[in-house]
């Protein structure tokens, strides 16, 4: 009875070492834990969609836009090149935003975050060991995996049969998916930030309008920046609508002289966008009601 009674009190007693870190809370925090569950929820998610994987490839080009303005500069251009880009330009400059354009997920992550959050789905997230905008993430990019195979054979054929030119240099092809990547990152922090205004306004879906005009105009859907008056072309070259759609395409299509420098501008804005998100999101979290419909 002592000897249990004096052992318990030592335990008491003993001062705890804050500087060890507690195994249970780095097991759910750690890096290799996050990409463990990471991949978890992406193999779920492909499976989910699995059973329509046709109807999703098929559904790679039912976005036309890209084809639309292609069609639109490409005849402006008939009779000469527009501020030096050619009209053979301007069709592999629309046919890679065709394909970059499909692997955008940021209406994914808008509707899918502010959703949950109007819905009080986010309560029972919340309690998962993944950050739960994970898994509209996960559930844009299994949608993406299904649609890459026919954007990214549809790309060259479309370029052949419509007289298009590429870049020969393969370093300009490295760059070009590098920045992509980077600029669908970039972009996909803007959509969290986005969602995270359903915390003091409910619904954020009708923001996600203003998202896509700014995908328009400012990552160049409409007409490659360079077209764009005064110092315009300057200034937008150096936001991630830029880096995530109209930077690939001009560079495949030999517009404009790009270094490897704008994938460190890309690069930073996706840290400060991280580093933004994570400080909007715990505040948002100090008010969030699960409302309901």
């Amino acid at each position: 009875m002592t000897e249990s009674t004096d052992t318990e009190r030592a335990a008491v007693e003993t001062p705890v070492d804050a500087s060890r870190p507690d195994p249970d809370r780095s097991l759910l925090s750690g890096p290799r834990h996050l990409v463990r569950v990471a991949a978890a929820l992406l193999r779920a998610e492909l499976q989910a969609r699995a059973a329509y994987r046709a109807q999703i490839a098929i559904g790679a080009f039912g976005w036309v836009v890209p084809l639309a303005f292609m069609a639109l500069w490409r005849g402006a251009a008939e009779d000469g090149p527009i501020t030096g880009i050619s009209q053979a330009q301007f069709t592999t400059y629309f046919a890679v935003l065709l394909v970059v354009s499909n692997f955008w997920i940021i209406g994914d992550v808008v509707f899918g975050t502010a959703g949950r959050i109007h819905s009080g789905q986010l309560s029972a997230m919340l309690l998962r060991p993944l950050p739960p905008t994970l898994v509209p993430v996960a559930e844009g990019v299994a949608v993406n995996v299904y649609r890459a195979p026919v954007a990214l054979v549809g790309m060259p054929i479309v370029i052949a049969a419509a007289g298009g030119t590429v870049t020969r240099e393969p370093g300009d092809w490295l760059l070009a998916v590098a920045i992509a990547v980077v600029g669908i990152v970039a972009v996909t922090y803007v959509g969290a930030l986005v969602a995270c205004v359903a915390f003091w306004m409910t619904k954020a879906d009708g923001l996600m309008g203003l998202v896509i005009g700014l995908q328009w105009v400012l990552g160049g859907m409409v007409a490659p920046i360079a077209l764009m008056p005064g110092a315009l072309p300057q200034v937008l070259s150096h936001q991630p609508f830029w880096y995530a759609a109209g930077a690939p395409a001009e560079i495949a299509a030999g517009i404009g002289h790009h270094s490897a420098w704008v994938l460190v501008e890309a690069a930073v804005w996706v840290v400060v966008l991280h580093l933004v998100f994570r400080a909007s999101w715990r505040r948002a979290l100090r008010r969030y009601e699960a409302v309901g419909t």
